[in-house]
């Protein structure tokens, strides 16, 4: 089961897969996608109606990111 996104990464890097499924990394964490953007230092593209969402508009996303990257790493 792929649990971080560095072992996503690593398996379509590595030509193990052309794609990984996430279904249950997305059931767990809906924005898992822009959590492990972030993660792998990759700027997540946000569509129109999210674009306020993006954690530069809200104040509590550096402690959010902060966490996030902790919970990350825990699981690399």
């Amino acid at each position: 089961m792929i649990v971080s996104p560095h072992q996503a990464e690593a398996i379509v890097a590595g030509g193990q897969a052309d794609f990984v499924a996430l279904a249950r990394g997305f059931l767990d964490d809906p924005r898992w996608g822009w959590h492990a953007a972030a993660a792998l230092g990759a700027d997540a593209v946000y569509p129109p109606q999210y674009r306020r969402a993006r954690p530069e508009h809200w104040p509590g996303a550096a402690l959010a990111h902060a966490r996030a990257r902790e919970a990350w790493q825990e699981g690399a």
